[in-house]
């Protein structure tokens, strides 16, 4: 997996207490017990740490932490290529 991968799980194991042993890219945001106010704290941390946005939709209780980690590379990608 990529660094944006590991800035997850340290986020997780560090911020929300997740034993690393629960971790895992096809664990789901819920089965990690992250509640909506969780979600959207860990939205705002992974803001600051990799600089972007995550829209509400792609962080859901639902939401695998592979997919997470694929939408925010796009995202890193994407401001990337639009920076000037």
């Amino acid at each position: 997996m990529t660094d944006t991968y590991d800035t997850i799980r340290s986020v997780l194991t560090g911020s929300f207490l997740v034993p690393e042993a629960e971790l895992g890219p096809e664990a789901t945001l819920e089965q990690l017990e992250l509640d909506s106010l969780a979600l959207a704290e860990f939205a705002l941390i992974l803001d600051e740490r990799l600089g972007v946005k995550i829209d509400s939709e792609h962080a859901t209780r639902t939401t695998t932490l592979a997919e997470v980690t694929e939408y925010v590379d796009t995202l890193r990608t994407s401001a990337t290529v639009t920076a000037p």
